[in-house]
């Protein structure tokens, strides 16, 4: 066999590893979407739940849903991936721990794209696009359930 035989059927039967990032708060059909669209770039999907922590931090509230709520919900509805919580230190961790070739975001996640270029220039970034944001949204979700208990009380 040939090196360029070798080297590509090495290639070729490589699995193409792919990861998202997200806080997957309020399970809904947009994420659903986003996930289906990483998952269709590879052959092995992670998808890391930011840690509530991070969420807080980010967003200046907790979510709505805990970690392990929300991983569990991933985990449901995605059962070939591998669900994992976020690293509490580290945000880059799961990049170096899984070495992915692949990492997709949602059209509106706000992520340091330059720092990964910088530390990880061999992994592809992807955008994809989204599904009825003006509905499927987690913060849109929110807002509804908390107006919709207010309303009850």
């Amino acid at each position: 066999m040939s090196f360029t035989e070798s080297s590509h059927s090495d290639a070729k039967n490589r699995t193409k590893k792919v990861m998202t990032f997200g806080t997957f708060d309020l399970f809904h059909p947009g994420h659903v979407f986003y996930l289906s669209e990483a998952e269709s770039y590879g052959d092995e999907l992670f998808v890391i739940i930011a840690r509530d922590e991070r969420v807080k931090q980010l967003k200046g509230r907790s979510p709505h849903d805990s970690e392990e709520t929300r991983r569990m919900n991933v985990s449901y509805g995605f059962k070939h991936a591998k669900v994992l919580l976020g690293d509490k230190e580290n945000i880059f961790a799961p990049l170096f721990v899984h070495q992915p070739d692949i990492l997709v975001f949602g059209y509106d996640q706000r992520v340091p794209e330059e720092k990964i270029r910088e530390f990880f220039p061999q992994i592809e970034i992807i955008r994809v696009g989204s599904y009825e944001p003006e509905k499927w949204k987690s913060s849109i979700l929110r807002e509804k359930k908390e107006k919709e208990a207010r309303e009850s009380l």
